[in-house]
Protein backbone atom coordinates (compact mmCIF):
# COMPACT_ATOMS: atom_id res chain seq x y z
CA UNK A 1 0.00 0.00 0.00
CA UNK A 2 1.30 3.00 -0.97
CA UNK A 3 1.20 6.04 0.93
CA UNK A 4 1.76 9.85 0.40
CA UNK A 5 4.32 11.46 2.29
CA UNK A 6 4.09 15.07 0.91
CA UNK A 7 4.03 17.84 3.29
CA UNK A 8 0.65 20.64 4.04
CA UNK A 9 2.17 23.13 5.39
CA UNK A 10 0.08 25.35 7.53
CA UNK A 11 1.03 29.40 5.70
CA UNK A 12 2.97 30.46 9.16
CA UNK A 13 4.45 28.72 12.29
CA UNK A 14 7.47 28.31 14.16
CA UNK A 15 9.99 25.46 14.65
CA UNK A 16 10.01 26.65 18.59
CA UNK A 17 7.63 25.18 21.15
CA UNK A 18 5.58 27.86 22.91
CA UNK A 19 4.66 28.11 26.48
CA UNK A 20 1.42 29.63 27.07
CA UNK A 21 0.58 30.59 30.68
CA UNK A 22 -2.81 31.88 31.49
CA UNK A 23 -2.00 34.70 34.01
CA UNK A 24 -5.63 35.25 34.86
CA UNK A 25 -6.65 31.73 35.26
CA UNK A 26 -3.53 32.08 38.10
CA UNK A 27 -5.25 35.51 39.95
CA UNK A 28 -8.76 32.87 39.47
CA UNK A 29 -6.69 30.47 41.46
CA UNK A 30 -5.16 33.11 43.62
CA UNK A 31 -8.55 34.56 44.91
CA UNK A 32 -10.46 30.87 45.10
CA UNK A 33 -7.72 29.98 47.57
CA UNK A 34 -7.88 33.24 49.79
CA UNK A 35 -12.05 33.13 49.82
CA UNK A 36 -11.40 29.70 51.24
CA UNK A 37 -8.69 30.48 53.91
CA UNK A 38 -10.40 33.60 55.08
CA UNK A 39 -8.71 35.48 57.40
CA UNK A 40 -5.19 34.01 56.19
CA UNK A 41 -3.05 35.53 55.13
CA UNK A 42 -1.26 34.11 51.59
CA UNK A 43 2.30 34.33 50.83
CA UNK A 44 2.75 32.93 47.26
CA UNK A 45 5.36 30.25 46.56
CA UNK A 46 7.01 31.63 43.09
CA UNK A 47 10.25 29.49 43.53
CA UNK A 48 11.74 27.65 40.91
CA UNK A 49 10.92 30.64 38.00
CA UNK A 50 7.35 30.24 39.41
CA UNK A 51 7.70 26.49 38.98
CA UNK A 52 8.45 26.84 35.40
CA UNK A 53 6.44 29.53 34.63
CA UNK A 54 8.22 32.49 35.00
CA UNK A 55 8.31 34.09 38.39
CA UNK A 56 8.03 37.96 37.35
CA UNK A 57 4.71 38.35 35.42
CA UNK A 58 3.12 35.62 37.90
CA UNK A 59 4.37 37.64 40.81
CA UNK A 60 3.45 40.78 38.99
CA UNK A 61 -0.62 39.30 38.37
CA UNK A 62 -0.15 37.73 41.85
CA UNK A 63 0.44 41.40 42.95
CA UNK A 64 -2.09 43.08 40.93
CA UNK A 65 -4.82 40.65 42.78
CA UNK A 66 -3.62 41.74 45.78
CA UNK A 67 -1.44 39.18 47.21
CA UNK A 68 1.95 41.05 49.16
CA UNK A 69 3.97 38.26 49.93
CA UNK A 70 5.94 35.98 48.39
CA UNK A 71 8.49 32.94 48.88
CA UNK A 72 11.43 32.10 46.73
CA UNK A 73 14.31 29.77 47.58
CA UNK A 74 17.44 31.75 46.78
CA UNK A 75 18.87 35.46 46.98
CA UNK A 76 19.15 35.23 43.28
CA UNK A 77 15.53 34.46 42.60
CA UNK A 78 14.24 37.05 44.90
CA UNK A 79 15.89 39.60 43.37
CA UNK A 80 14.68 39.18 40.27
CA UNK A 81 11.52 39.08 42.04
CA UNK A 82 11.58 42.41 43.32
CA UNK A 83 13.29 43.92 40.38
CA UNK A 84 9.83 42.86 38.92
CA UNK A 85 6.94 44.04 41.31
CA UNK A 86 9.12 47.10 42.85
CA UNK A 87 9.55 47.92 46.95
CA UNK A 88 6.02 47.08 48.14
CA UNK A 89 6.14 43.49 48.62
CA UNK A 90 7.61 41.32 51.88
CA UNK A 91 9.97 38.52 49.78
CA UNK A 92 11.36 35.72 51.67
CA UNK A 93 13.93 33.61 50.56
CA UNK A 94 13.78 29.91 51.78
CA UNK A 95 17.34 28.45 51.69
CA UNK A 96 18.47 31.46 54.45
CA UNK A 97 21.50 33.46 54.56
CA UNK A 98 24.61 33.12 53.43
CA UNK A 99 27.74 34.80 53.36
CA UNK A 100 27.91 35.18 49.69
CA UNK A 101 24.31 36.52 49.53
CA UNK A 102 24.43 39.08 51.95
CA UNK A 103 25.08 41.85 49.44
CA UNK A 104 21.79 40.64 47.57
CA UNK A 105 20.11 40.17 50.43
CA UNK A 106 20.46 43.11 51.70
CA UNK A 107 20.36 45.23 48.33
CA UNK A 108 17.13 43.77 47.47
CA UNK A 109 15.54 44.39 50.44
CA UNK A 110 15.07 40.39 50.68
CA UNK A 111 13.85 38.95 54.21
CA UNK A 112 15.44 35.04 54.68
CA UNK A 113 14.25 32.59 56.02
CA UNK A 114 16.38 30.86 59.09
CA UNK A 115 16.41 27.16 59.06
CA UNK A 116 19.46 26.52 61.82
CA UNK A 117 21.28 28.04 64.61
CA UNK A 118 24.10 28.56 62.35
CA UNK A 119 22.34 30.82 60.13
CA UNK A 120 20.55 32.28 63.57
CA UNK A 121 23.51 33.78 64.47
CA UNK A 122 25.44 34.42 61.04
CA UNK A 123 22.53 37.00 60.32
CA UNK A 124 21.88 37.90 63.97
CA UNK A 125 25.58 39.84 63.53
CA UNK A 126 24.66 40.98 59.92
CA UNK A 127 21.73 42.48 61.60
CA UNK A 128 23.89 43.99 64.08
CA UNK A 129 26.10 45.60 62.25
CA UNK A 130 23.79 47.71 59.81
CA UNK A 131 20.82 50.37 59.91
CA UNK A 132 16.98 48.62 58.87
CA UNK A 133 18.20 45.32 59.22
CA UNK A 134 15.12 42.93 57.63
CA UNK A 135 12.87 41.54 59.36
CA UNK A 136 12.96 37.62 59.02
CA UNK A 137 11.39 34.24 59.46
CA UNK A 138 11.92 31.25 61.76
CA UNK A 139 11.87 27.64 60.04
CA UNK A 140 11.29 25.10 62.10
CA UNK A 141 11.58 21.30 61.30
CA UNK A 142 8.38 19.19 62.83
CA UNK A 143 9.51 15.84 61.52
CA UNK A 144 10.42 16.77 57.90
CA UNK A 145 13.78 16.07 58.09
CA UNK A 146 14.67 18.64 55.63
CA UNK A 147 15.64 22.03 56.40
CA UNK A 148 14.73 23.96 59.81
CA UNK A 149 15.75 24.12 63.79
CA UNK A 150 15.27 21.19 65.81
CA UNK A 151 12.61 21.39 68.93
CA UNK A 152 15.89 21.98 70.74
CA UNK A 153 17.18 24.85 68.90
CA UNK A 154 13.94 26.22 69.23
CA UNK A 155 14.38 26.16 72.84
CA UNK A 156 17.83 27.71 73.10
CA UNK A 157 16.49 30.56 69.85
CA UNK A 158 13.64 31.47 72.46
CA UNK A 159 16.12 31.73 75.77
CA UNK A 160 18.28 34.25 73.70
CA UNK A 161 16.59 37.21 73.85
CA UNK A 162 19.58 39.34 72.44
CA UNK A 163 20.22 36.86 69.41
CA UNK A 164 16.31 36.97 69.07
CA UNK A 165 15.74 41.08 68.84
CA UNK A 166 18.42 40.93 66.28
CA UNK A 167 16.93 38.57 64.17
CA UNK A 168 13.66 40.44 64.63
CA UNK A 169 11.29 37.46 63.02
CA UNK A 170 7.96 38.56 62.10
CA UNK A 171 6.81 34.78 61.27
CA UNK A 172 7.52 31.12 62.62
CA UNK A 173 6.65 28.75 59.78
CA UNK A 174 6.88 25.02 59.16
CA UNK A 175 6.31 22.87 56.37
CA UNK A 176 4.17 19.72 56.33
CA UNK A 177 5.43 16.35 54.85
CA UNK A 178 2.45 14.27 54.12
CA UNK A 179 -0.27 16.98 53.51
CA UNK A 180 -1.45 15.26 50.22
CA UNK A 181 -3.27 12.78 52.21
CA UNK A 182 -5.42 13.74 54.81
CA UNK A 183 -5.73 10.86 57.10
CA UNK A 184 -1.53 10.41 57.28
CA UNK A 185 -0.96 10.61 60.81
CA UNK A 186 1.79 12.30 60.56
CA UNK A 187 0.11 15.81 59.63
CA UNK A 188 -1.43 15.72 63.38
CA UNK A 189 1.88 14.83 65.04
CA UNK A 190 3.57 18.12 62.96
CA UNK A 191 0.51 20.24 64.13
CA UNK A 192 0.94 19.08 67.43
CA UNK A 193 5.27 19.70 67.21
CA UNK A 194 4.63 22.77 65.60
CA UNK A 195 1.97 24.02 68.12
CA UNK A 196 4.09 23.19 70.96
CA UNK A 197 7.76 24.40 69.26
CA UNK A 198 6.05 27.86 68.41
CA UNK A 199 5.07 28.18 72.34
CA UNK A 200 8.73 27.96 73.06
CA UNK A 201 8.83 31.36 71.78
CA UNK A 202 7.96 35.13 71.49
CA UNK A 203 4.24 35.33 70.29
CA UNK A 204 5.03 35.63 66.62
CA UNK A 205 2.29 34.98 63.68
CA UNK A 206 2.58 31.17 62.51
CA UNK A 207 2.44 29.63 59.15
CA UNK A 208 2.39 25.67 58.34
CA UNK A 209 0.00 24.90 55.62
CA UNK A 210 1.21 24.60 51.89
CA UNK A 211 -1.74 24.09 48.67
CA UNK A 212 -2.10 20.51 50.38
CA UNK A 213 -2.35 21.67 54.20
CA UNK A 214 -5.41 23.93 52.97
CA UNK A 215 -7.61 21.08 52.50
CA UNK A 216 -6.88 19.89 56.02
CA UNK A 217 -8.93 22.52 57.27
CA UNK A 218 -8.85 25.53 59.53
CA UNK A 219 -6.35 24.10 62.55
CA UNK A 220 -3.55 23.76 60.21
CA UNK A 221 -4.17 27.47 58.54
CA UNK A 222 -3.21 29.49 61.31
CA UNK A 223 -2.31 33.51 60.02
CA UNK A 224 -0.35 32.53 56.70
CA UNK A 225 -0.51 29.80 54.30
CA UNK A 226 2.10 29.18 51.57
CA UNK A 227 0.70 27.51 47.93
CA UNK A 228 2.37 26.72 45.62
CA UNK A 229 0.96 24.35 43.10
CA UNK A 230 -2.42 25.54 43.74
CA UNK A 231 -1.99 28.41 42.28
CA UNK A 232 -0.66 27.12 38.80
CA UNK A 233 -3.66 24.59 38.75
CA UNK A 234 -2.21 21.16 39.82
CA UNK A 235 -3.27 18.64 41.92
CA UNK A 236 -2.01 18.69 45.48
CA UNK A 237 -4.22 15.87 47.33
CA UNK A 238 -5.25 12.63 46.76
CA UNK A 239 -8.68 13.75 46.49
CA UNK A 240 -8.61 16.22 43.10
CA UNK A 241 -12.32 16.55 43.29
CA UNK A 242 -12.35 18.90 46.07
CA UNK A 243 -9.69 21.42 45.12
CA UNK A 244 -10.61 24.61 43.35
CA UNK A 245 -7.46 25.59 41.03
CA UNK A 246 -7.47 24.91 37.62
CA UNK A 247 -4.44 24.43 34.32
CA UNK A 248 -2.87 27.30 33.73
CA UNK A 249 -0.14 25.85 31.48
CA UNK A 250 -0.29 24.35 28.18
CA UNK A 251 3.11 23.53 26.09
CA UNK A 252 2.28 24.08 22.21
CA UNK A 253 4.66 22.27 20.17
CA UNK A 254 4.49 22.56 16.29
CA UNK A 255 4.50 19.52 13.87
CA UNK A 256 7.80 19.48 11.53
CA UNK A 257 7.16 16.80 9.55
CA UNK A 258 4.44 13.71 8.99
CA UNK A 259 5.51 10.91 7.86
CA UNK A 260 3.87 6.95 6.79
CA UNK A 261 6.43 4.06 8.23
CA UNK A 262 5.95 0.89 7.07
CA UNK A 263 5.05 -2.02 9.97
CA UNK A 264 8.33 -3.69 11.09
CA UNK A 265 10.21 -0.68 10.70
CA UNK A 266 11.75 1.23 14.02
CA UNK A 267 10.88 4.50 15.44
CA UNK A 268 13.93 6.74 17.27
CA UNK A 269 16.86 6.13 19.44
CA UNK A 270 17.80 2.53 20.26
CA UNK A 271 14.65 1.47 17.82
CA UNK A 272 12.92 0.87 21.30
CA UNK A 273 9.29 1.21 18.65
CA UNK A 274 8.58 -1.03 15.86
CA UNK A 275 5.43 -0.04 14.40
CA UNK A 276 2.99 -2.98 14.28
CA UNK A 277 1.48 -1.64 10.97
CA UNK A 278 1.69 1.05 8.88
CA UNK A 279 1.48 4.06 10.37
CA UNK A 280 1.56 7.79 10.23
CA UNK A 281 3.71 9.55 12.48
CA UNK A 282 3.91 13.34 13.14
CA UNK A 283 7.10 14.64 14.15
CA UNK A 284 6.80 17.08 17.05
CA UNK A 285 9.33 19.95 17.16
CA UNK A 286 9.85 19.25 21.16
CA UNK A 287 11.63 17.28 23.12
CA UNK A 288 13.06 16.69 27.07
CA UNK A 289 14.91 20.28 26.73
CA UNK A 290 11.46 21.23 26.34
CA UNK A 291 9.88 19.25 29.33
CA UNK A 292 8.52 16.26 27.41
CA UNK A 293 10.00 14.02 29.85
CA UNK A 294 12.47 10.87 28.43
CA UNK A 295 10.10 8.84 30.67
CA UNK A 296 7.36 9.01 28.41
CA UNK A 297 8.84 7.17 25.65
CA UNK A 298 6.41 4.86 24.20
CA UNK A 299 3.49 5.21 26.99
CA UNK A 300 2.76 9.07 27.27
CA UNK A 301 -0.10 10.59 25.58
CA UNK A 302 -0.30 14.33 23.93
CA UNK A 303 -3.13 16.26 22.37
CA UNK A 304 -3.69 16.35 18.99
CA UNK A 305 -7.54 18.00 17.96
CA UNK A 306 -8.52 17.64 21.57
CA UNK A 307 -7.76 14.15 20.88
CA UNK A 308 -5.39 11.62 22.21
CA UNK A 309 -2.74 10.36 20.63
CA UNK A 310 0.38 8.53 21.72
CA UNK A 311 4.02 9.29 21.98
CA UNK A 312 5.86 6.54 19.95
CA UNK A 313 9.57 5.82 20.13
CA UNK A 314 12.42 7.41 22.39
CA UNK A 315 11.73 10.97 23.63
CA UNK A 316 14.90 12.71 22.05
CA UNK A 317 16.29 16.34 23.19
CA UNK A 318 14.41 18.34 20.70
CA UNK A 319 11.61 15.94 19.15
CA UNK A 320 8.71 14.07 20.30
CA UNK A 321 6.87 11.14 17.65
CA UNK A 322 2.90 10.62 17.94
CA UNK A 323 1.02 8.03 16.27
CA UNK A 324 -1.59 10.07 14.26
CA UNK A 325 -2.71 7.02 12.05
CA UNK A 326 -6.08 7.48 13.58
CA UNK A 327 -6.33 11.04 14.18
CA UNK A 328 -9.55 12.31 12.29
CA UNK A 329 -8.88 15.60 11.35
CA UNK A 330 -6.23 16.77 9.17
CA UNK A 331 -2.12 16.81 9.96
CA UNK A 332 -0.37 19.27 8.65
CA UNK A 333 3.06 20.40 9.48
CA UNK A 334 3.10 23.41 11.60
CA UNK A 335 -0.14 22.16 13.17
CA UNK A 336 0.21 22.22 16.60
CA UNK A 337 0.45 19.16 19.49
CA UNK A 338 -0.21 20.07 22.90
CA UNK A 339 1.19 18.87 26.46
CA UNK A 340 0.13 19.52 29.99
CA UNK A 341 -2.86 22.00 29.66
CA UNK A 342 -5.61 20.03 31.59
CA UNK A 343 -3.36 16.80 30.57
CA UNK A 344 -0.79 17.82 33.50
CA UNK A 345 -2.28 14.90 35.77
CA UNK A 346 -2.48 12.27 33.18
CA UNK A 347 0.85 12.94 32.04
CA UNK A 348 2.36 13.02 35.46
CA UNK A 349 1.38 10.03 36.16
CA UNK A 350 2.23 8.38 32.72
CA UNK A 351 6.19 9.36 33.52
CA UNK A 352 6.19 8.31 36.62
CA UNK A 353 6.78 12.14 38.31
CA UNK A 354 4.84 14.22 39.84
CA UNK A 355 2.98 17.74 38.44
CA UNK A 356 5.49 19.95 40.22
CA UNK A 357 8.70 18.20 38.00
CA UNK A 358 6.39 18.53 35.00
CA UNK A 359 5.96 22.14 35.50
CA UNK A 360 9.65 23.25 36.40
CA UNK A 361 10.70 20.94 33.48
CA UNK A 362 9.78 23.48 31.39
CA UNK A 363 12.56 24.27 28.83
CA UNK A 364 13.83 28.04 28.92
CA UNK A 365 14.12 28.30 25.13
CA UNK A 366 10.36 27.68 25.00
CA UNK A 367 8.77 30.90 23.83
CA UNK A 368 6.53 32.35 26.71
CA UNK A 369 3.17 33.63 25.43
CA UNK A 370 1.41 35.26 28.82
CA UNK A 371 -2.18 34.78 27.25
CA UNK A 372 -4.92 37.29 28.14
CA UNK A 373 -8.25 36.61 26.85
CA UNK A 374 -9.34 39.16 24.24
CA UNK A 375 -11.44 42.09 24.78
CA UNK A 376 -14.68 42.34 23.33
CA UNK A 377 -14.65 44.78 21.02
CA UNK A 378 -18.07 46.59 23.17
CA UNK A 379 -15.66 46.77 26.11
Amino acid sequence: MAHDNSQSYQPSYSTRPTLRVDLPQIRINYEALKLKVGVAKIGASIKADAYGLGAVPVAKTLYGAGCRIFFVATAGEGKMVRDGVGPNAAIYVLNGPAPRDKGVLLGAKLKPVINSLEQARYWADVSRSINEPPYTAIHIDTGMNRLGLSFDDVVELGRDKSMWSALNPEWVMSHLACASDAENPMNKTQLARFRKAAAQLPLTPLSLANTAGIYLGKPYHFQMVRPGIGLYGGVATNKPEQEIGRPVATLMAPILQVKWVKAGEAIGYNGTYIAPRDMRVAIVGAGYADGVPVSMSNKGTAILHDEEVKIVGRVSMDLTMIDATDANLSVEVGGVVIFRGDHLETEAREAGTLNYELLVRLGQRCRRDYWKPKKKESE
